[in-house]
């Protein structure tokens, strides 16, 4: 019985070892689903590389890359500004890392960013384990629990999809890619004249979202945003933190958990040191503002929304963040 025992486990260790093997050998390939993310990362840092500083730099996922207007905001305060938003699946470590290199001092960073990238136990996303596969070096950025589940969730068809990389020929088309940014950033061609009936149909099939539920199962990602900030300070940048757009549901106020969470998240970031505007509740918007998911505004209500962020900002949000950070340093 125990010869047995030991030849299972034996067996167990060489089928596990050769996985291993196996999925290690397609690890940094491109995949096709990378492709435009990759594509709109380079495209946004390099508009970043080339504006002088101070700038604004809007940095989350892909509801601030549909709910930003950039123009405003350099428009009413006086400096340019870039949008930095891609895709809220790729994890926020990941995003995180998109504007270390880009940030300058005096610049202003606001930080829109979606709810489940507060959850440092959020759920694995399909486009997260697209990115991890073909950017390995973000298994190292993500917690050791969420880099197993991620190797765990790797298909064999992806796997395989790894190893055949890009199709020849491919090249990005559809609804997100460069090809449908602006010189800022920001995502283009979403007015609700040209939001077809597929996407229409797409957002009223979106479930409640359960934040305020995972997020009393997992835990607040405070460790990664504060050192985030303590990053920018240090170079003379300031991090302002804000709710992002979206779609509201009855469940966010009738359900004691999911009201709770959108109520005390502003509360909560600020005592962790956090710099934060707004209320989730003040940007919830109906569905008819969307374009086709819960985050993503059409263009009509980008504009209304990027006046609320100023409205929340004041007329002078550089000062009013460096003093809040001063205050927290002098109560430290």
């Amino acid at each position: 019985m125990v010869r047995f025992l030991k030849g299972v486990a034996t067996g167990g260790f060489v089928v596990l070892a050769l996985w291993v093997v196996f999925w290690a050998g397609q690890l940094g390939r491109p995949h096709p689903n990378n492709e435009w993310i990759n594509g709109a990362i380079s495209y946004k840092q390099k508009i970043a590389d080339t504006l002088p500083s101070p700038k604004i730099i809007v940095l989350a996922g892909s509801g601030a890359m549909f709910g930003i207007n950039s123009a405003l905001l350099e428009e009413t305060y006086g400096r340019p500004a870039v949008n930095l938003g891609v895709n809220a699946g790729i994890s926020l470590p990941v995003i995180l890392s998109t504007a270390k290199n880009i940030v300058r001092p005096g610049d202003l960073v606001l930080l829109p960013l979606e709810y489940p990238l507060y959850n440092r136990e959020e759920a694995v996303s399909s486009s997260l384990i697209h990115w991890a596969n073909s950017h390995p070096d973000t298994f190292f950025q993500l917690p050791l629990k969420r880099s197993i589940e991620v190797f765990a969730k790797t298909s064999f068809t992806r796997i395989l999809e790894g190893y055949r990389g890009l199709p020849e020929g491919f090249e990005v088309s559809g609804d997100y890619g460069v090809q449908r940014l602006d010189e800022h950033g920001d995502q283009i061609l979403t007015e609700r004249a040209l939001r077809e009936e597929r996407h229409w149909k797409f957002l009223n099939a979106l479930p409640d979202e359960t934040y305020g539920k995972a997020l009393s199962e997992g835990s607040f990602d405070w460790v990664r945003l504060r050192q985030f900030r303590d990053e920018l300070l240090a170079q003379g940048a300031c991090p302002i933190f804000m709710p992002p757009p979206m779609l509201f549901q009855r469940s966010y106020v009738e359900s004691l958990a999911e009201a709770r969470f959108y109520q005390t998240l502003p509360h909560r970031a600020t005592s962790q040191g956090l710099f934060w505007l707004g209320r989730p509740r003040e940007a919830m918007r109906d569905a008819n503002d969307f374009f086709d998911t819960n985050f993503h505004l059409v263009d009509e209500a980008r504009q209304d929304y990027t006046q609320q962020i100023i409205g929340w900002l004041g007329s002078q949000p550089m000062l009013s963040c460096q003093q809040f950070y001063q205050a927290l340093t002098e109560t430290n």
